[in-house]
Order: structure tokens, then C-alpha cells, then sequence
């Protein structure tokens, strides 16, 4: 799932260059993997041998070195070309416009690494959720997203923008494991740069780390009816009850519902990764069948690790193409 969301990623961030280069993609991959691991290992170490650390661990896991002999050389090479320059569509072209004059290539390649970083691990976790949880429904409730995904199709020529924005039950689908299963168990993660009394007495002293329990919030009964139950049309049910399109969107945010974070540092590639997910799954939809293999019993746990919520690597689910 990782290689298919970073292909696809990477068609929006490089276009098909780069996107359908193997070895591109599995550096990419093996960066987002692998810098966590390196930026734990590396906060372990003793301040004073933190470089000399860095610089064993990311000869080990490559770092990022391996991506960026592929970033470097593409933009070195389009930077000078007038027509990707004006009419390229793709993230690294906005950028190379949009760079200030004393940006190097050097530094126009790391942000576009740290893209790649943010839009792999998260959006690959959504997408196994969800065909977890698609798996489960039956042929009727498949059919009944498969029917407003061809009927938006239809209204509007195609696979546009406006088209994605009318996938009203694969939004929903997506905001419902948000809220169920999430990415982690807390929320918002902070240092207190200042001492702070809470309304009921309690003391946050300067430097300490604070959280949101995101899974009591999420389970809320009064704000979520039956919360524990995962109904993928929770919200496409909200939205044609109040007739507001964006009020209940999977990218839409506010203090019970806290995937994407909250207030002004809420993930801002949050609008791309929802645009993304939803393609992806509305193409999955629309030409293949998808059940657990036989035998399966029930959905699979996930595996918690760290605080964070991963979707179970190892289960596997049937995908049958569908005659259209």
C-alpha cells in the first residue's frame, strides 16, 4: 500500500517522470519508513554526539540521500526549462515558481522529501482502514457508493474536482475511520512554554508535554450516537439531513474531531491527502470487488505501537475485477 500511495502521490508532486520510477519511489518509501527511526535513535544520543549518530544511522538506513539523488537531478534539470517552468500543474512546479531567489536546489528538494514524508505513512493507514471496513458491507451498501460515484462521474464530465467533491459516502467512509480508528490514541501534542491552571485546578508547569485523549473524544455518545459502532455513512447521513457539504467533510476539522490536529498548525495537506484517498478508492470501487479471503472471521485488530493505531500488515483482502 505504501509503494500504490506514494505512485500515486508522487504523479501530483513530480507528475509521471519520477512517479513511475521504481527505484524513485522505493527510496521514498524507505525514507518515510526510516526517518523516524533515525530522529528516535538520534534524540536517544547525548547532545554532544547527536552529528556524529546522524551520520552513522542515516548511512545504515540511507537517509535521505538515496531520494535526493533522484529529487536533485529533476530539478536541476526543469529549473531551466521555460515550459515546465509556465505550465507544469504538478507540486514541484508550483514550488520552483513560487521559491524565493536565494533558495537552493538543495533546500527546494528537502521540502519536497518532507512532502512525500506526510503524504505516505498517514494516507496508506486511511486507505487500509477503509478497505478494511468496505470489505465488511455488503453488496447492497457497495453498490449504493458505487451508484454516487458514477452519477457525480456523469454530472460532470469526468473525474474532475468538482466530480471528487460530489463523492459524498467515500468522504464519509474516510471521516468515520478518522474518528473510530484515527492515527494515534492522543492528540495535539505539546510543550508548555508557560505555566497554565486549568479550569479545574490543575497545574501544567513550564516544559511539560501535554495531550488530547482523542479516543475519549472521538467516542463521545452525546456528540457521536452509538459511538463504537463504525458506520461508514455516518456523515453522508449529517450531510444530506442538513444539507451542508463541508460541515462533516473528512478534511474538514473542529474540537471533536482531531485526526488532522486543530487550530492553526492543523495539517495542511489535509485537503491533497482527501483528494487523493478518495480517487484512489472510487477507482477501487468502480472496477473490483473487494471481500476478505475465506475464513476470515470478523475485521482484523490493529496493532498499537508507540500510541499509534496501525492497520494489521499482514492481513490480506480479495480483489475480483468487476464487469462494467
Amino acid at each position: 500500500m505504501t509503494h500504490l500511495i506514494a505512485q500515486v502521490s508522487n504523479r501530483a508532486i513530480f507528475g509521471t517522470e519520477l512517479c513511475r520510477n521504481k527505484k524513485f519511489l522505493h527510496s521514498v518509501v524507505q525514507f518515510a519508513e526510516t526517518v523516524t527511526v533515525i530522529g528516535t535513535i538520534v534524540h536517544w544520543t547525548p547532545v554532544i554526539f547527536r552529528g556524529i549518530m546522524y551520520f552513522v544511522v542515516s548511512r545504515i538506513f540511507d537517509g535521505k540521500q538515496r531520494a535526493l539523488s533522484f529529487i536533485i537531478p529533476f530539478l536541476k534539470r526543469h529549473t531551466k526549462d521555460p515550459e515546465f517552468l509556465q505550465r507544469n500543474p504538478t507540486i514541484a512546479g508550483f514550488l520552483i515558481r513560487a521559491a524565493p531567489s536565494h533558495e537552493t536546489t538543495e533546500g527546494l528538494a528537502i521540502r519536497l522529501l518532507n512532502v512525500n514524508f506526510g503524504s505516505i505513512h498517514t494516507s496508506s493507514i486511511f486507505m487500509t482502514q477503509v478497505l478494511f471496513e468496505l470489505a465488511l458491507l455488503s453488496q447492497h451498501d457497495l453498490d449504493s457508493i458505487r451508484d454516487e460515484i458514477n452519477e457525480a462521474l456523469e454530472v460532470e464530465g469526468g473525474w474532475t474536482k468538482l466530480a471528487v467533491s460530489k463523492f459524498s459516502k467515500v468522504d464519509s467512509a474516510l471521516r468515520e475511520v478518522g474518528r473510530v480508528y484515527g492515527l494515534a490514541h492522543l492528540a495535539l501534542p505539546r510543550i508548555a512554554v508557560r505555566g497554565y491552571d486549568l479550569r479545574d485546578g490543575t497545574r501544567i508547569p513550564p516544559g511539560q508535554r501535554v495531550a488530547m485523549d482523542m479516543k475519549t473524544i472521538h467516542s463521545d455518545p452525546t456528540i457521536y450516537p452509538n459511538p463504537d459502532r463504525c458506520d461508514l455513512f455516518r456523515f453522508s447521513k449529517l450531510r444530506a439531513r442538513e444539507q451542508n457539504d463541508t460541515r462533516h467533510g473528512f478534511a474538514t476539522i473542529d474540537s471533536h474531531y482531531l485526526p488532522f490536529g486543530a487550530g492553526r498548525h492543523a495539517c495542511a495537506g489535509r485537503f491533497f491527502a482527501a483528494t487523493v484517498l478518495k480517487i484512489m478508492i472510487a477507482h477501487i470501487l468502480l472496477n473490483y470487488d473487494i471481500k476478505f479471503p475465506p475464513g476470515t472471521v470478523g475485521r482484523p485488530a490493529n496493532i498499537m505501537f508507540n500510541g499509534a493505531t496501525i492497520p494489521d500488515a499482514k492481513t490480506r483482502i480479495v480483489f475480483k475485477p468487476r464487469h462494467r
